[in-house]
This record gives structure tokens, C-alpha cells and sequence, in this order.
């Protein structure tokens, strides 16, 4: 049935939906929330910031977790399926993680806003990608309806943990949750799993040490801004890219690079904002 669903999908292709998807499909890859969330935590609402990525970082980490334990194969591996932009179909299939990128950013922000077009436009592009990656021939209907539904707890879980913080100052859920991952390393290896626990690791440890520490102010004129977001976005793709370059390219090191590169972003470069002149330092 799935797979006279994803043929009946694809029965309406042509070159012109062919790429509307493709670009689609892009909503709900990294790069995409890298620049935009980059420029929110350096230049608009670091706290605003700092909620929606522990809701998309944590929502990695299920979903990394989830397909390594499933290993479930993709549609174009096991059938005869006309499949496009292969190269993002990395990992096994179950769930989709474009789609649960998507649903855990936009309920996130939804959430947050309490604004009806929030609500609108996230269940739009929850539709539209979910429906791209079936059209594309790279998930099969479950693999999308499964990351809806692990989208959507992994941010209620981590909506309440934020706010027994925010209310109670309550942190101990958060040294949980980095013992409970730096202990499944041992278990669950794949380079889906660690790029994402990585990565949350990096941006819990790095943004409580800029709260203790550094404590950047966000907002400065329209040209400091974009000197900031451009910037920091030198110092991230270079420190990424630099250790791409030099280190292994093994699932240690690559966890290793996503860890360092996401601390950066959260710590190191906001540092460097006040260092430069770019951002001041709030006081408590």
C-alpha cells in the first residue's frame, strides 16, 4: 500500500515539480536553520534562540537514536522507485528527518508565538516537506507520519523541561540528559546519532557558559548586525571547515568537529562580539 502511494505520488512528476520539491525538501535541512538561527542568537533574541534550538538540537538526537535502532531501508533501495537528491537521504529511513527537522521548529516557534499564522504556515511546510520527501522517492508514508509524531513529543518534553528552568531555575534535567547521551555512545554510534547528540551537546554546555560568563547583548545597529552575523559566520564555516580538513573524517571525529563547531557558535564567538566592540557585556 506505501508503495502504490509513493508511485501514485510520483505519477504527477515533471521537471517543474521536480525542483519545486527539491527546493522544498531544503526547508528541512541543516544549512537552512544554521544561517537563520545563527542570525537570531547573535543579532536578534539569544534566549528566544537558545528555546528553539534545544527543542531542534534534542529532536536530532531522538531522531538519530530512533534510526539507528529501526535501520530501516529506504524506498529507492528496495523497490522500483524513481528517486532525486539522494545525496540528503543519508542514515536509514525511519523517521523522516527533514520532516521532523521541520515539525519540531515550527511547533517550537508555534508554540512560542501563540500566533495563528505560526500555526498556519508550520503545518504548511510540515505538509509540503513530508510530502517532498515522498515524492522524491527517499521515505516511505510511515517514515514521515513517525517524525511527525517524535517531532512532537521530542519538543513537549523539552518545552517542559525549559520551563521548570525558566520557573524554577531547575537544571539537573539537563546534566541528565548529557550523561544519558554520553553514555548511549557506547550503544548507539551511527554518524546520524552522533552529529546530532553532538551538536546539542555543544550548544547546552556552550550556552550555559556564555549565561555564567560572557553574557553578549544581542541588539547594536543595522551595520554592526550584519558585520556580526557575517562574521560569525566566517568563524563557524571556518573552524568547521578547518577541522574537516585536518581531522579524520571518522564518526569520532566528526562528532568531535559538530561539538566544537556548535560551541563556537554559542560561546566563542559572542566572546569575540565583545572582545571586537561588536556586543556588550550584560551584567546580572
Amino acid at each position: 500500500m506505501e508503495l502504490n502511494f509513493i508511485h501514485w505520488v510520483q505519477s504527477f512528476h515533471t521537471n517543474v515539480l521536480d525542483q519545486l520539491f527539491i527546493l522544498i525538501t531544503m526547508l528541512g535541512e541543516e544549512y537552512f536553520y544554521i544561517l537563520l538561527l545563527g542570525f537570531m542568537y547573535w543579532c536578534v533574541n539569544k534566549e528566544v534562540t537558545r528555546y528553539l534550538v534545544l527543542c531542534l538540537t534534542f529532536s536530532s538526537v531522538l531522531n538519530g537514536a530512533m534510526k539507528e535502532i529501526v535501520n530501516s531501508q529506504r524506498p529507492f533501495l528496495v523497490a522500483d522507485v524513481r528517486a532525486l537528491r539522494v545525496e540528503t537521504a543519508t542514515g536509514s529511513s525511519f523517521p523522516s528527518g527533514h520532516t521532523q527537522t521541520v515539525v519540531s521548529f515550527y511547533l517550537a516557534l508555534a508554540l512560542k508565538l501563540k500566533k495563528a499564522w505560526a500555526w498556519i504556515l508550520g503545518i504548511t511546510l510540515v505538509i509540503l516537506v513530508g510530502l517532498s520527501r515522498i515524492y522524491l522517492g527517499v521515505h516511505w508514508p510511515r517514515d514521515v507520519v513517525g517524525a511527525i509524531i517524535l517531532g512532537t513529543v521530542s519538543v513537549a518534553l523539552m518545552i517542559f523541561i525549559y520551563k521548570k528552568e525558566q520557573e524554577k531555575n531547575i537544571k539537573w534535567p539537563y546534566y541528565l540528559l548529557i550523561l544519558a547521551i554520553g553514555g548511549s555512545f557506547l550503544f548507539l554510534q551511527s554518524e546520524t546519532y552522533i552529529k546530532g547528540s553532538a551538536a546539542f551537546l555543544g550548544f547546552i554546555i556552550g550556552t550555559s557558559i556564555e549565561r555564567q560568563y560572557i553574557r553578549f547583548d544581542a541588539l547594536n545597529k543595522p551595520m554592526i548586525q550584519l558585520i556580526k552575523f557575517l562574521g560569525g559566520m566566517c568563524v563557524t564555516g571556518g573552524i568547521f571547515l578547518g577541522m574537516k580538513f585536518i581531522l579524520p573524517d571518522t564518526v569520532l571525529f566528526i562528532g568531535i568537529r559538530y561539538f566544537i563547531t556548535v560551541f563556537s557558535v554559542a560561546a566563542i564567538t559572542p566572546w569575540i562580539f565583545i572582545k571586537l566592540g561588536f556586543s556588550k557585556s550584560v551584567k546580572n
